[in-house]
């Protein structure tokens, strides 16, 4: 009963899933995709909802197929609509040179926005856990991030879509005990026992310490998580409002007053920085760039994607080559 407790609580008071909802499941035929299954078609007779399951073959693996036709069985036990997609995977990675596992989220998500558009939904749920969370926030640790709001629950993907993840306070063992009870059939990826993934060395290895250290460390990891998430949306806010005061876009470049953003926390700087970046770059290249401002130093640091840094007197320029 936890799980179904702690799930139905999470959508119902958060709003995260509300009557009138058209919702697309991501279910890959793993436990925690197909507890999620389940657990909409209960949540379907106590609420005004209409949902369907996609099941994504990466073209990566043969389970893939075995897979496919356990979701679409067990969708057809309980009367809900199946879609099977196929992407390919490797000639996505190859074309935009990302890793197989970046190609293959960016692809489901481009598929599941694009099923979205066609069937009329509002909501992509995807079946990320309390455990999945705590890996991700340790992942940001080692890496050095400074990020530790882990997985967002929810988020708009564009205007009309969000993507909820309603599982996310719930344990791994706790999803495992209702599939247990529930007898209901998943498959295992044996790719998550390799130990040549970071996510599954701190699955393995990591946290099985940490909970013998403290049993309630993933819910402590996951509260955290959700205080910095908080924390996050308030100072992105109030980033934003500051950013207007010393930014101006032109054509092809990006002026800053530096008299006006050097009045600012440095957190603040920090985030502005972020924000008018061309492409995600790592804290360490912000803090260059930080240094370069503090010191005056007029000498050109080029970005990606064909920009460049350069001080110009009382104005730091981002300026497209």
């Amino acid at each position: 009963m936890k799980t179904w407790n702690i799930f139905y609580q999470n959508v119902s008071q958060n709003g995260f899933v509300i009557p009138g909802d058209k919702i697309i499941l991501s279910v890959s035929g793993g436990m925690d995709s197909m507890c999620m299954l389940h657990l909409f078609w209960r949540l379907a007779k106590k609420m005004d909802i209409v949902f369907l399951a996609v099941n994504f073959n990466h073209n990566l693996r043969k389970e893939s197929v075995k897979e496919a036709e356990t979701v679409k069985n067990l969708s057809a036990e309980f009367g809900i609509d199946c879609l099977l997609e196929e992407i390919g995977v490797k000639e996505y990675s190859k074309k935009y040179s990302l890793s197989v596992e970046t190609a293959g989220r960016n692809l489901r998500y481009l598929t599941l926005e694009r099923i979205s558009k066609k069937y009329k939904c509002n909501k992509i749920a995807t079946a990320h856990n309390a455990n999945d969370n705590a890996e991700t926030v340790l992942m940001r640790l080692l890496r050095g991030s400074g990020n530790f709001a882990g997985i967002p629950q929810k988020r708009k993907i564009n205007r009309n879509i969000v993507v909820i993840r309603p599982l996310l306070p719930v344990k791994r063992k706790f999803i495992e005990e209702y599939v247990r009870n529930h007898k209901l059939p998943f498959c295992t990826d044996k790719s998550n026992f390799s130990d040549i993934y970071t996510r599954n060395k701190i699955r393995l290895s990591l946290m099985p310490v940490f909970e013998k250290i403290n049993p309630m460390a993933v819910e402590h990891i996951f509260a955290l998580s959700c205080i910095q998430s908080r924390e996050n949306a308030y100072l992105e806010e109030v980033s934003a409002k500051f950013l207007k005061k010393c930014v101006k876009k032109q054509k092809n470049q990006i002026l800053l007053d530096l008299k006006t953003f050097l009045r600012y926390n440095k957190t603040i700087q920090f985030r502005i920085l972020k924000n008018l970046l061309p492409q995600k770059k790592y804290n360490s290249h912000i803090n260059l760039i930080m240094r370069k401002i503090v010191l005056s130093d007029t000498s050109v640091y080029r970005l990606s994607a064909g920009w460049i840094f350069k001080i110009k007197s009382d104005k730091a320029c981002f300026i497209r080559n």
